[in-house]
């Protein structure tokens, strides 16, 4: 299927920046009826880390699907836990390899693991690293390589799941 393009991404990033708490809170409703597996995923998988890390990574997790959504304008079925564990563990897995590799063998594995869907990747990645506000603590290194990890898990299966193929 054909990527997501990067107007799409930033014009449904700039909808859910400008949308109200209350819009945001019904509209999560609705994705953890849609994708009750996936938001559990996410929710679980980050209720050990830093109260504004989980807010980064439960925001970043709600642009994603939106832009998911948007893109593709089309209901996207269900993912099961199964689906979930099986990505996840093979994001893993990837970068567990990847750790000691060569930087130029880590910039064409990047290329073509993140080929999927690069604009939302791009997004992902440039929103860890935007200037927080003076009273937003920063993300630590851990927390941005963990919480990438569990966004490439949700970009990945929400890209299978969308694609016909």
């Amino acid at each position: 299927m054909k990527p997501i393009a990067e107007r799409i991404v930033e014009q449904t990033w700039q909808e859910v920046t400008a949308s109200d708490p209350g819009q945001a809170t019904g509209e999560m409703k609705k994705i953890g009826e849609q994708q009750p597996e996936l938001l559990s995923f996410m929710i679980e998988f980050t209720q050990d880390l830093e109260p504004h890390a989980i807010d980064m990574g439960i925001y970043l997790f709600f642009v994603v699907y939106r832009i998911f959504e948007k893109g593709y304008e089309a209901t996207i079925p269900k993912v099961s836990a199964d689906e979930i564990i099986e990505c996840y563990e093979a994001n893993a897995n990837l970068m567990e390899s990847l750790e000691s590799a060569h930087y130029r063998f880590l910039e064409r594995a990047a290329e073509v693991q993140l080929a999927s869907q690069p604009s939302i990747i791009k997004y992902v990645v440039d929103a860890f690293f935007e200037i927080p506000e003076e009273d937003v603590d920063p993300l630590s290194d851990e927390d941005i390589g963990y919480l990438f990890l569990l966004l490439k898990t949700v970009i990945d299966v929400l890209n299978t799941k969308t694609d016909p193929a």
